[in-house]
């Protein structure tokens, strides 16, 4: 996952990984950061279209199977 989060904006990388690998609240993100809960929302959002975009995706690195990249690209395809 680390491979994959390099090529996030440092702030997008930053949330992600507190809220993904620590589990920190968006709140606590807020707070840590210095940043409006709206923000950590907004940088998730990014964050999420970012991996379903990769072309380069690799889902086994994700620890998670295809069917979450095929939600997350249909789930953007909607908006």
């Amino acid at each position: 996952m680390a491979k994959l989060a390099s090529g996030l904006p440092l702030v997008c990388r930053q949330v992600f990984t507190l809220r993904k690998v620590y589990g920190y609240s968006g709140r606590e993100i807020a707070g840590r950061l210095g940043i409006p809960e709206r923000a950590v929302e907004e940088l998730l959002i990014q964050a999420a279209r970012w991996y379903a975009q990769a072309d380069d995706l690799d889902v086994q690195s994700l620890g998670r199977g295809p069917s979450l990249t095929k939600r997350l690209r249909s789930r953007i395809a909607d908006e």
